[in-house]
């Protein structure tokens, strides 16, 4: 209904109605989803159920059709604000329990008013043309994405994660389709409409909004069973040699599915677990029950993958197999603590994947997944705390990021070593017992494992979960005692509570000592036990389970460069290479002593994870340092012709791809790549060759074109042959037609596959056109807010970090100041953001 039948509706019922509407949504229909309504609607509605039917065409230029019928229970009469992120002539009717009603579309809502409302009992009949934003059309398949406000873009719906409920649904698709959901088919009709299908899908469990999920399109299906259970992998991938992984794909879902069946002792909750693996797809997965998703880019891995490539993908089959109990059986009350299931996820995926790599050091895995990823916010002026407050769902997306990502898995580990590992599984069991189908918070979940420690664990999260940012700790010897210290740098007075491990070796001597900073102590002493003679190197975090910055001094460095040399403690050596890291970002160690020492230590370092570690950091300190490249690429081709380890020649190559600058290197990679003759057992893939191309028209503006048609000829798969399509005409040649490009992105529409314009936007940047593409930095800054409400939970930040990271400049660094003096109301989670991908700059 428009607004003008809507003011004649008015006049008709003698106003009563629309009063009503004014009186009684005042200060609850705001755009978006307001903690004050989300917890309005918890309070007077229940038993919602959604009976949901789109029509689907072939081509994405018709619109879709929808409609809803969406069933609840009423207190007392209170008005029906519904959630629709849509144009009022989006919605075609609205009738509630038979009769045709008035309604009001305005501020991200529908607005029935209470009057005509019944108490008990009520139908609301809604159809409807979706937004295609969240439904993720391509010419030959559509996926929904709805994490974490997105739903309302799709159907009308109570679009808060505390009022699950039971979906219904069934879409009408071309013959030629398959389509996936939550529910199992139960029926396929196709007597209906010529070359038209018609799916009907069983009732689901109780589901939250944001994990309703159906996918459709042209796509294969292969099927495996283990022990009674099947699931489905569904798929676009046209290489043999990739959908012969599928699998392998399959057994590890089944591995995690019983892996968390024994540890939880609750049998998988749902009906059942299907895969969809799709191109382009914003995220590594989502982890909607009955369709998980999952980008093609981590699933099917390329012929000779590297190790670190094969635990991402197991540990990402983990992490999303680990959801369905945290975070679809129980599930967060409100997005504030989002981080609760991600924690949980990522926790778990770390232990389900250790069995399946037994000569993989577990424990230092573990340390390299996901404390450099969170030093890189936490140590930033944008740094937040875990828990963050969050009044509005439409603000929910920024929430995420490495801090709830990989900061709570490090979190979570010290409160299960406060527990002890009996004592934390009998806690989740009850945890999951006890919100079993519903809604938690974390505060809840802190009162259950407080019955299973003396401990008071609410101190202990108030600093670690509700407080941004980390200790600055230092370590001397005085008087024969080693002393460790620890401030707030932000000078708030905070003291993290943690369990330390030291090493002093003076000469011959050497002592390991556990150190125990408690919540009221900044401090720490012991004897040694023996007497200092001389200079003592003093190791911190042995054994990798500290958290916050580890500040050394240039000359303290030395003696940490030297053990990491010579020890055989791998532990020992991730954790040390973490801390030199840590210093050369924080400026207490120099550049090119960090550089010097990493060349001199990298060649010579024969485990897989250490060796990727060290090589990403030489390639950070050349990326934020930058210097003359020469000694670099000699070392790094060095690697990629005699490492005795293959992968490592692959690891090597990539960097050397990424960091070549002398006329030699260039040609050697232009060669290699017009030949395809990859170095020996250094095998490349095509997405090797399709990163060498754009690095080389960029490298080689007189030969770009030619070199774009020719690998746009060799790539074979039409999904991979789209994709370089959109991506290739950021690195033209001619600026005009980057500048188009830019352009081309700051429209919603051209961000549509998020990946590919993260992409684009990052070639545009490239360090080789930094001086020209500062201009870009302040417009795609202020699209920062349109790019948040257009895109997915991850977009702002890829966006940001593809259009700073390559810059270095004083004049990148002047454009983000200008940017924030021009701002200074912009919205503090955007803010933060930018703040931590400039962080480099400053």
């Amino acid at each position: 209904m428009n607004l003008k039948v809507f003011i004649g509706a008015c006049v008709l019922s003698g106003l009563v109605a629309c009063s009503s509407v004014k009186q009684d949504e005042a200060g609850l229909s705001r755009p978006g989803v307001s903690l004050e309504l989300a917890q309005f609607r918890k309070e007077h509605f229940s038993n919602v159920r959604y009976n949901l039917f789109f029509s689907i065409p072939e081509s994405r230029d018709e619109a879709i059709r929808g409609k809803v019928e969406l069933s609840l229970r009423l207190d007392e009469k209170q008005p029906l604000i519904i959630d629709f992120r849509g144009e009022p002539e989006q919605v075609t009717s609205v009738t509630l329990n038979g009769g045709d009603i008035p309604y009001e579309v305005k501020d991200e809502h529908i607005v029935i008013a209470s009057d005509w409302v019944a108490v008990g009992e009520n139908r609301v009949a809604i159809t409807f043309t979706p937004a295609d934003q969240s439904l993720n059309r391509r010419d030959e398949f559509l996926y929904t994405l709805l994490v974490p406000d997105r739903a309302r873009t799709v159907f009308p719906c109570f679009d808060q994660p505390d009022m699950k409920s039971l979906f219904t649904l069934t879409l009408e698709v071309p013959s030629t389709w398959q389509a996936v959901a939550n529910g199992a088919i139960t029926q396929t009709d196709s007597t209906g409409v010529s070359g038209r299908n018609r799916i009907s899908f069983k009732e689901t469990e109780p589901l939250s909004t944001y994990l309703f999920s159906f996918v459709a399109g042209k796509l294969t299906r292969e099927v495996y069973s283990r022990n009674g259970r099947d699931i489905s992998i569904y798929h676009r991938e046209t290489d043999p040699k990739k959908i012969a992984q599928c699998p392998a794909i399959a057994d590890e879902v089944f591995d995690a599915l019983e892996w968390q069946e024994d540890f939880t002792g609750i049998p998988y909750p749902f009906a059942k677990y299907d895969v969809i693996i799709l191109p382009g797809f914003q995220y590594g997965g989502m982890e909607h029950t009955g369709a998980t998703l999952y980008t093609d880019r981590r699933m099917f891995l390329d012929e000779h993958p590297t190790l670190n490539e094969r635990l991402s993908r197991s540990s990402l089959i983990a992490h999303e197999t680990s959801h369905m109990w945290f975070g679809d059986y129980v599930t967060m009350k409100w997005f504030d603590d989002v981080w609760t299931k991600e924690v949980f996820a990522n926790y778990f995926a770390s232990r389900i994947v250790e069995p399946l790599y037994p000569d993989v050091n577990h424990r230092l895995n573990f340390i390299r997944d996901y404390i450099p990823a969170s030093y890189s916010e936490d140590r930033t002026s944008g740094a937040n705390p875990i828990k963050q407050d969050l009044d509005n769902l439409r603000n929910a997306g920024l929430v995420y990021g490495n801090i709830i990502y990989d900061k709570s898995p490090v979190v979570m580990e010290m409160l299960v070593r406060v527990l002890g590992e009996e004592a934390f599984q009998q806690g989740i069991r009850e945890y999951l017992t006890t919100y079993a189908y519903g809604n938690a918070t974390w505060e809840g979940l802190i009162r259950i494992l407080n019955k299973y420690t003396e401990e008071d664990l609410a101190a202990w999260s108030e600093v670690w979960v509700n407080q941004k940012g980390m200790p600055e700790i230092t370590a001397s010897v005085k008087d024969g005692e080693l002393v460790v210290e620890q401030r707030d740098p932000l000078g708030r007075g905070l003291k993290w509570p943690q369990e330390l491990t030291y090493r002093v070796i003076c000469g011959t001597d050497s002592e390991e000592i556990p150190v125990s900073l408690e919540g009221n102590s900044d401090s720490f002493r012991m004897k040694l036990s023996f007497l200092p003679n001389g200079n003592c190197v003093i190791l911190p975090n042995t054994n990798g389970r500290g958290y916050g910055f580890f500040k050394i001094t240039e000359g303290e460095s030395s003696g940490l460069w030297s053990v990491l040399r010579l020890s055989e403690d791998e532990v020992l050596k991730g954790s040390l290479l973490i801390t030199l890291y840590e210093n050369l970002r924080w400026k207490t160690i120099s550049p090119q002593g960090f550089r010097d020492e990493m060349l001199a230590y990298l060649p010579n370092e024969s485990n897989s994870l250490l060796f990727s570690m060290a090589l990403s950091y030489l390639g950070d300190c050349q990326r934020i340092f930058p210097s003359d490249s020469r000694p670099l690429e000699e070392a790094l081709w060095r690697i990629v012709t005699t490492n005795p380890v293959s992968q490592h020649r692959l690891q090597a190559f990539r960097l050397y791809r990424s960091i070549a600058d002398s006329e030699e290197a260039v040609q050697r990679l232009y060669t290699l790549w017009q030949e395809r003759k990859a170095p020996k057992d250094c095998a490349l893939s095509e997405s090797d060759y399709i990163g060498l191309s754009y690095i080389l028209a960029i490298h080689l503006p007189e030969k770009a074109d030619k070199i774009i048609a020719t690998q746009l000829s060799r790539i074979q798969n039409p999904d991979r042959k789209k994709e370089y399509q959109f991506i290739s005409p950021s690195v033209s040649p001619r600026k005009a037609e980057r500048d188009s490009v830019f352009a081309s992105l700051l429209i919603a529409g051209n961000r549509r596959v998020e990946p590919w314009a993260s992409s684009a936007l990052a070639n545009l940047n490239h360090r080789l056109r930094e001086q020209e593409s500062v201009a870009y930095i302040r417009p795609a800054l202020e699209a920062m807010p349109e790019v948040q409400r257009t895109g997915d939970i991850f977009f702002p930040t890829a966006w940001v970090r593809s259009l700073l990271s390559a810059h270095t400049s004083k004049e990148a660094r002047e454009e983000v100041d200008a940017f924030f003096t021009a701002h200074p109301d912009f919205p503090l989670m955007l803010s933060n953001k930018i703040k931590q991908q400039a962080s480099h700059l400053y």
